[in-house]
């Protein structure tokens, strides 16, 4: 099961722009604004425009200075597996080595005849989390 995931992560990242969170994939519906420690973030509805394994239906919060994405959690448009019944996923987001980039995902699944999996994937220590302003 854990292979499939990853194959499905190669497979959506050569997708490229039919699975990234733009307005050609996607609705957004402003939600309000929360707090992440000091920072200050936007809550936004994503709504998948086509039913597709590789787009999300949930929430973004984003930057309010950079806009850049810090936590997406939701489902899989579509189910990624005849074996998946069920999966929620959310992924964090952080600056590693002056790229953007997912630093956390975990998902709980529940799989066809064999119950509820949690899947965590591995933290990337981030040096500092704190949204920086990208170098001029």
């Amino acid at each position: 099961m854990v292979r499939e995931l990853l194959d499905q992560e190669v497979e959506a990242a050569k997708k490229g722009h039919e699975s990234e969170i733009s307005r050609a994939n996607y609705d957004f519906v402003f939600l309000g604004q929360d707090k992440l420690g000091p920072l200050d973030e936007y809550v936004i509805r994503i709504i998948p425009k086509r039913k597709e394994r590789y787009l999300f239906s949930g929430q973004i919060w984003l930057d309010s200075t950079t806009l850049r994405i810090r936590r997406l959690e939701g489902v899989p448009a579509k189910s990624p597996s005849f074996w998946i019944t069920d999966i929620h996923i959310t992924m964090q987001f952080g600056e590693v080595e002056s790229m953007w980039m997912p630093i956390s995902v975990d998902a709980i699944a529940t799989v066809r005849f064999s119950g509820r999996y949690t899947i965590a994937g591995r933290n990337i220590s981030v040096g500092n989390p704190q949204s920086t302003l990208p170098n001029q």
